[in-house]
């Protein structure tokens, strides 16, 4: 009886052990396989490719950026752009796993984003089959003006339209070559500039780009604008020290003069005494510490490196902050955002880099919708800030960007990066300043002045904008 008893126990406890691990297999393989797709570090999906062709991945003018094709030894995941849209794609290999949206997108790639339990049962054990195609919004077009104007140095290049927030040019260097990513694995972690970091995403100090956001919190202080202030090339503020760039004194400058010649002196001024509170919120209304909703993993901007929106700020950290210095950190994709609120007056559009999904038999099965993200500005203080970054353009230090015949609304930076190095040079930009197709940011990873190593890209991404526009082909 003993005997009989001891064994229904064990074959009770192999029974449950049994249900518990198929419920597991159905909740991880099945339920759960899209977000076990989208971990860049799970292989499955480079795995599944054994049985499913994964998709396309195209311009929105169907310029093949990445496929796979059938060769006598197997699949192959064939990149015909090289390194120009890297590490944007990134890689899909059994060997070092995935990256970039090649892993982001994994689900879509390989067929496997459905909402239907029976269909991700379907999935987990078909046949053989295809997967799904990616349009993207980028523009292979523009995207090469870029990458050949940024010309292999370390930055990154980000345009998007400012009206629906689909991303135009998303540009990181150094690059690499997805083609031979497994060969050149060892040369490629080792080189120098970063190659597998997508520098679009990484943050950076902005300098004096950071002046477009503490315009908001000048605005709302209830300070006059229009009252001049005399720059005399330093000031201090609680005992620091805040001097210009050279030590260029500007002499007597209001608000939209103190953007168009870049017056650190104004802002550092007007901005304490406009307030913390005001500026926080002025950074939070343009998305700082807020996670930016996007296909990829963005670093949330900070002020602060202990806190990316903190309560306070002490005096001196604040005054520095106010030009984007102290600890203030951003992307070059989250500058290209807030340069398209203030051309969208004011108003931040959600990014949008997947245009549409087809399936294998090219039915439509996602099309991207227009969605506001923040309302940064108000119509109001979006024309003050684009009418002095007009200035900038048409008198000031964003010259360098100006293009005959076309208005451009521009403002340049120079960010130090602490050390001896020199300091990164950043240019944001849109054009036509009044009716605005193109809003973008330029990062030139210490390459100097905004002017000088930014404005040109800037200039000439906005201007192949502007030809295709006028041909009718954007």
């Amino acid at each position: 009886m003993f005997m009989n008893s001891g064994i229904r126990k064990i074959a009770l406890i192999f029974v449950f052990s049994f249900v518990f691990l198929s419920f597991s297999l159905l909740y991880w393989q099945v339920i759960r396989a899209d977000t076990m797709l989208d971990n860049p570090a799970n292989r499955r999906a480079v795995l599944l490719e054994k049985r499913i062709m994964r998709g396309g991945i195209y311009d929105c003018n169907g310029v093949v950026l990445a496929q796979t094709i059938q060769t006598e030894k197997g699949k192959v995941r064939v990149y015909p752009q090289k390194d120009m849209f890297q590490p944007l794609l990134g890689y899909a290999t059994v060997k070092y796993g995935s990256a970039g949206l090649e892993a982001a997108e994994a689900a879509n790639l390989l067929g496997m984003k459905e909402r239907s339990l029976v269909r991700k049962i379907e999935n987990t054990f078909e046949l053989p089959r295809e997967g799904n195609d990616l349009i993207l919004t980028l523009d292979a077009r523009l995207q090469e003006v870029a990458y050949q104007k940024l010309n292999g140095r370390a930055g990154a290049v980000v345009a998007l339209d400012p009206r629906n927030g689909k991303v135009l040019v998303l540009l990181s260097q150094p690059s690499f070559d997805g083609n031979t990513i497994v060969e050149d694995w060892d040369e490629v972690i080792n080189r120098e500039g970063s190659p597998l970091l997508n520098h679009a995403f990484a943050k950076f100090p902005p300098g004096s780009i950071m002046k477009v956001v503490t315009s908001a919190a000048i605005f709302r202080s209830g300070l006059d604008t229009s009252a001049l202030y005399h720059c005399q090339g330093s000031t201090v503020i609680n005992g620091q020290t805040i001097t210009e760039q050279n030590n260029k004194a500007h002499g007597w400058v209001n608000y939209d003069l103190a953007l168009a010649y870049s017056c650190n002196n104004y802002f550092a001024e007007y901005g304490v005494q406009a307030g913390a509170k005001s500026f926080l919120q002025a950074a939070a209304d343009f998305g700082f510490g807020q996670k930016i909703p996007f296909n990829l993993d963005i670093p949330v901007s900070s002020i602060t490196r202990d806190e990316a929106l903190p309560d306070k700020l002490s005096v001196n950290l604040f005054a520095a902050s106010t030009f984007g210095q102290g600890q203030v950190m951003v992307s070059p994709f989250h500058m290209a955002l807030i340069t398209a609120g203030v051309a969208n007056k004011g108003i931040i559009m959600t990014p949008q880099l997947i245009e549409r999904v087809l399936d294998s038999q090219q039915n439509i099965i996602y099309n991207c919708k227009p969605e506001v993200w923040l309302k940064a500005l108000s119509v109001e203080e979006a024309e003050k800030v684009k009418n002095a970054m007009i200035l900038a353009v048409n008198e000031g230090t964003a010259a360098p960007g100006a293009i005959p015949g076309v208005q451009i609304a521009a403002k340049t930076g120079s960010a130090e990066p602490g050390g001896d190095k020199d300091t990164h040079a950043w240019y944001i930009a849109f054009a036509p300043a009044d009716n605005p197709i193109i809003a973008l940011a330029v990062l030139v990873e210490n390459g100097g002045t905004g002017g000088g190593a930014a404005a040109p890209i800037a200039k000439a991404v906005i201007e192949k904008a502007l030809e295709l526009k006028e041909g009718g082909n954007q």
